[in-house]
């Protein structure tokens, strides 16, 4: 189970990669002394910040402008990180075909119904009962689960 300590670690490094506002407003209050287009450097918009840096601001007014434009840049340097993130964490993602084959393993002699398998499956609420039924359907014309009922008449599955 080497998975959670990856996830900490991305996460840990995400965190260190993603901008934040009130790190930007302080860069922006560096044009003050007047040191101007900080905040445009710090959130991945180098060229903007150069010419910033050269006008002054665009005399004042870019920079008056940023203060209120500064939330939207920090959400947009953000979003290909987070993108990134949520395409990698999708990719990690066991195939339901495989949580069902654990979730027969782990449930033993006393198998497991599809109400266990909707309920039991990660993330929670991703898959439907259809698509649980029909891999489940899959999976016993591949002699790879089991169907049988239980002591209460439930039907079951579990491992061959």
């Amino acid at each position: 189970m080497s998975r959670p300590s990856n996830t900490l670690i991305s996460q840990h490094a995400l965190t260190q990669k993603l901008r934040r506002v009130d790190i930007s407003y302080a860069f922006w209050c560096l044009s003050l002394v007047g040191i101007c287009g900080m905040q445009r450097f710090y959130n991945r918009r180098p060229v903007s910040g150069i010419v910033y840096l050269l006008t002054f601001g665009i005399c004042g007014l870019g920079q008056l402008i940023d203060l209120f434009l500064i939330p939207s840049f920090v959400e947009s340097s953000n979003y290909p990180l987070l993108l990134e993130e949520a395409i990698a964490a999708k990719q990690l993602q066991e195939p339901l075909d495989r949580q069902l084959l654990l979730l027969a393993r782990r449930s033993g002699l006393g198998g497991f119904s599809i109400n266990d398998a909707v309920l039991a499956l990660e993330p929670s609420g991703v898959f439907d009962v259809a698509a649980v039924r029909a891999e489940i359907e899959r999976l016993l014309h591949a002699d790879l689960l089991d169907i049988t009922n239980n002591q209460q008449g439930r039907v079951v599955y579990r491992e061959p």
